[in-house]
């Protein structure tokens, strides 16, 4: 009977463990673009490798503690939320992180089982920046007078720009550090020219949130040249590319320059009247300031994820009444989400809890540290993990994206 089980725990582990994470991964990335069905499959089956794993199993308890963290302040809210299904919701949108966690770390990876992941994710999101070019195409000139009235460029993933845009700016580094891997010089260009390819698309998209993240991590980049490595040379062309590619866009595309001047004018309403009804941008930060005035008001327990939602439709019938409905959302900030949903001691857990996760799963490299910055920065502007895309893209990025197989000499 031993014998026979551990013949079969070898099966298991050689002959299908790899491919049903790798397949998992691939159709995750599949799902972010074109199907939340698919998505929600794959996020949860790719658990199951964890429990026939053997040695290989990896260690995850600074990981799994981090995770524990983030979700316990929303466990506990529960106990004063009166929308319970509001509450259960928010709590089953985190449960992605700890299947994924189990599901990818159940497996080290070779170099050629990562890249064949990073094929996967690239060829798909080139595909979205493909389709979403072609309809920039088919009607230009209306597309690039929207950008004057807070519409942007047609994606996918649910029409979700901003989880796009993030996913292009992820594209770009995993380009990047494909290209260090690679061991074929015909294979690095066909990875250069993609990056150049996601960089380009993300300026035409000219969504904050994925030029952002590339334009934080190239600033990283420069600043470890200058200070870690004392290549002075190197970091002052690729700053003045840097500027001149920001300016050459600005003159070039219609999509950049139009998003540039409604942010300067969305921001001179809000500047002169103290708020813009209407205005995309000005119901961000009032979203944001509507968190911080819950969490003055609850600075202990919050008022419970359950009831946030409506705390603040609350807090703008109060405060800004001609606030329209659609305006009326969650704080566009993970750290206020928190505070509001939980009070001071949820927002510190939640701190300590995803830069645990992120300091266990970054490398000392600089392209890590740069695939960090861009998993942070959408948490730090966005209510990033209450939704299915926030929650995964996260949990692929710190688990999946930073690992580090053994790079190859370059033939």
């Amino acid at each position: 009977m031993h014998e026979f089980r551990r013949s079969m725990q070898g099966f298991l582990q050689n002959k299908w463990q790899h491919t049903w994470v790798i397949t998992c991964l691939v159709l995750m990335a599949a799902g972010w673009v074109f199907s939340r069905a698919l998505l929600s499959v794959a996020s949860v089956a790719i658990v199951v490798p964890w429990f026939f794993a053997g040695e290989e199993k990896r260690n995850i308890r600074n990981e799994l503690a981090g995770i524990l963290l983030m979700i316990l302040p929303v466990l506990y809210s529960g106990i004063w939320s009166d929308d319970i299904t509001e509450w259960s919701r928010t709590l089953e949108v985190r449960t992605p992180m700890i299947t994924l966690l189990l599901g990818i770390r159940s497996m080290r990876y070779t170099v050629n089982q990562w890249l064949l992941v990073s094929i996967g994710y690239t060829a798909i999101i080139a595909a979205g920046c493909i389709w979403s070019l072609g309809m920039y195409v088919a009607d230009a000139h209306a597309i690039d007078a929207a950008y004057l009235k807070a519409k942007v460029l047609p994606t996918l993933a649910d029409h979700d720009y901003v989880r796009f845009s993030w996913m292009v700016a992820l594209a770009v580094w995993i380009a990047c550090k494909a290209w260090q891997m690679t061991s074929s010089r015909k294979a690095g260009y066909i990875w250069i020219a993609l990056a150049v390819f996601f960089v380009v698309y993300l300026h035409i998209l000219a969504a904050k949130t994925g030029l952002l993240c590339l334009y934080t991590g190239v600033f990283v980049y420069i600043m470890h040249l200058l200070w870690v490595r004392k290549q002075w040379k190197y970091a002052v062309t690729i700053l003045a590319l840097l500027l001149l590619l920001s300016v050459t866009a600005y003159q070039l595309l219609p999509t950049l320059r139009n998003r540039v001047q409604y942010i300067r004018y969305d921001f001179s309403l809000y500047a002169a009247n103290g708020s813009a009804p209407g205005y995309n941008d000005a119901a961000r930060w009032l979203s944001v300031k509507a968190g911080y005035h819950i969490l003055r008001d609850h600075p202990v327990s919050g008022v419970g994820f359950g009831d946030t939602r409506k705390a603040v439709n609350d807090w703008h019938n109060s405060w800004h009444p001609q606030s329209l409905s659609y305006e009326r959302f969650l704080p566009a900030c993970e750290w206020m989400m928190y505070g509001a949903g939980s009070g001071w001691p949820g927002m510190l857990l939640f701190s300590a809890g995803i830069f645990l996760v992120l300091f266990a799963t970054t490398r000392r490299n600089i392209v890590s540290v740069m695939i960090m910055l861009t998993a942070l920065i959408p948490v730090v502007f966005d209510d990033t993990l209450e939704g299915q895309l926030g929650v995964t893209i996260l949990a692929f990025i710190a688990f999946f994206v930073q690992n580090e197989p053994a790079r190859p000499e370059r033939k």
